[in-house]
């Protein structure tokens, strides 16, 4: 008896594995009526790539939005899992990424797990956020840097809203007054602090147009910290006056 074991374990692990039938875009479409979105979402992979037509990515798109929309209110284990969710899906299927309703739920949800984040005091709520949500837009960006500044230091928001301003591309994010006041008090941090670091980007090559006026006021009576960030790159604007291009020299700067 023994000695049939191994052969009939043998014969098992040979028999051929019965693949599961290939799904139809009618079997999206009946899971769709039926609102069954993860299953959906299970078996879209399941339809031939020659049958994953507009219709199928319509049906994708329509199950992932939904699925996003209605996943439960984060707890407070990990409060980005619905963003977690999100990006899962937006990797999986890359075409979501120009759907506006997805982009719309998943962004939504993403501030709301920064929210939740925020209130239970966790650390690394920015960084985390950040990693999660790249393809955020701008607007939804800036709304969650004026959520963090409302709670924190202004400058504990700059990484945010330098993000926001998408590398210069969104001007309008320039002229947010929530965004010139990080600018200003990350500015005053010592020159090696990566938020000195964003707000120097932001003020002197992304939007100065929009800055500039209240940056040279600024100097006037600035501390060390901010006249380090700043003298070198007023200077080569031509922005100083001579009175604070004596103090930024006397600073040896």
């Amino acid at each position: 008896m023994k000695r049939r074991l191994p052969m009939a374990l043998a014969y098992l692990l040979a028999a051929p594995v019965l693949a599961r039938p290939a799904a139809t875009l009618e079997d999206l479409r009946a899971l769709a009526v039926q609102k069954s979105w993860a299953e959906l979402l299970e078996r879209a992979e399941d339809v031939p790539p020659a049958s994953r037509t507009d219709t199928w990515r319509a049906l994708v798109t329509e199950a992932a939005t939904a699925e996003v929309e209605s996943a439960m209110a984060p707890d407070d284990k990990d409060p980005f899992a619905t963003a977690r969710k999100a990006r899962a899906l937006g990797q999986r299927y890359s075409f979501l990424a120009k759907a506006p309703g997805f982009s719309s739920a998943r962004d939504a949800r993403g501030l709301k797990d920064l929210e939740r984040c925020l209130a239970l005091e966790r650390s690394g709520c920015i960084d985390t956020y950040r990693e999660l949500t790249g393809d955020a837009s701008a607007e939804t960006t800036l709304q969650a840097a004026r959520l963090v500044k409302r709670g924190h230091f202004a400058y504990v928001a700059m990484p945010l809203f330098a993000s926001a301003v998408r590398g210069g591309k969104e001007a309008g994010a320039c002229k947010d007054d929530a965004l010139a006041e990080a600018v200003l008090a990350a500015l005053d941090l010592p020159a090696t602090d990566s938020r000195a670091g964003d707000a120097r980007k932001v003020a002197f090559e992304w939007c100065w147009s929009a800055l500039g006026a209240r940056l040279k006021s600024a100097t006037v009576g600035a501390s060390s910290y901010f006249l380090a960030n700043t003298c070198q790159p007023m200077r080569a604007r031509k922005a100083l006056t001579e009175l604070q291009d004596d103090l930024c020299k006397d600073e040896g700067l």
